[in-house]
């Protein structure tokens, strides 16, 4: 059996999702992100995610699948927004789970709900709030703000859209990422327009990716709620990233942080497929694994009407 895969993007951030409840892929997955998501001889995508089996099954609290996510560029991130949405949309496609349910992450239990295209994540509470600070990134001074929302971000406000369309994001976030301010993990840099009592407009660029994306659903969280806590914004917030659609952003204010946090958004199925033996071979990796069902023409939401 050749290796099937589901490509699927939230809001342009777009990632090749594969199947991998026996295990059999994980201890390949920085190779295989990295030949999968390559845009010229690969499928392409921001990252490669894996639907693997929950860690807790059936235990109180539990889980129903785990998701691991792996950059572009073969690290392992330790959560993404957009891509844990098509990986509840995909798990309930498959019938491996319904349309309420629980991934585990590497940054802890994310519960979603799935409402056709659209999902929306619970995420874990935010940490590491820090107020902003001056930093010098590529000869001026950035007032940068940071929080971690599952992902370390970094955050720049700038004056409208007509200035953030006009950034050089990809030059200031390649230098704002690996600020020794945010060593030794790095950060997201995320630059970031009022354009709204509760509207923003941001650009991200993604370290493992190492460019700009579309869209980041974390990011999208770490701009509104540093939006909010620096009195610009009111939830709930919509964020419209540069791959179109409206990231809907809500949570709850508490003393010393942010609790009820809600990330939630469209997703889409670009295609199914699968690579063929001799690609894989070729590369040294795995010949067999994701779910036959990624083959099928229509999947249990589509059944479902």
């Amino acid at each position: 059996m050749a290796l099937a895969f589901a490509r699927m993007h939230g809001c342009g951030n777009d990632f090749v999702v594969v199947e991998d409840r026996e295990g059999r892929l994980a201890p390949h997955r920085s190779a295989l992100a990295r030949a999968l998501c390559d845009r010229r001889m690969g499928l392409g995508g921001d990252g490669l995610i894996l639907i693997g089996p929950p860690p807790e099954a059936g235990a109180a609290g539990g889980t129903d699948v785990a998701m691991t996510y792996v950059n572009a560029d073969g690290n392992e991130g330790e959560m993404c927004g957009n891509g844990a949405r098509c990986v509840a949309w995909r798990a309930a496609d498959l019938g491996l789970a319904g349309r309420h349910l629980a991934m585990a992450t590497g940054a802890g239990r994310i519960a979603a709900r799935v409402a056709g295209r659209h999902v929306t994540l619970s995420l874990t509470e935010p940490r590491d709030l820090r107020p902003a600070v001056p930093l010098a990134v590529a000869d001026q001074w950035l007032e940068t703000h940071y929080v971690d929302t599952g992902v370390p971000h970094a955050v720049v406000f700038v004056a409208d859209r007509e200035g953030l369309r006009a950034l050089d994001v990809v030059g200031l976030g390649r230098e704002l990422r690996r600020h020794t301010h945010f060593a030794p993990r790095g950060a997201n840099a995320n630059f970031v327009a009022v354009i709204g009592p509760s509207r923003l407009a941001i650009r991200t660029f993604e370290r493992g990716v190492e460019d700009e994306t579309l869209a980041c659903g974390t990011g999208a969280v770490a701009a509104a709620i540093l939006a909010h806590a620096s009195g610009k914004v009111r939830p709930p917030i919509g964020v419209e990233p540069r791959g179109g659609g409206v990231l809907e952003i809500d949570f709850t204010a508490a003393a010393g942080g942010y609790k009820d946090v809600t990330l939630a958004g469209p997703t889409e199925l670009i295609a199914t497929g699968e690579i063929g033996n001799d690609w894989l071979l070729a590369r040294g990796l795995p010949l067999s694994g994701g779910d036959p069902k990624a083959m099928t023409g229509a999947g249990q939401l589509e059944a479902a009407g």
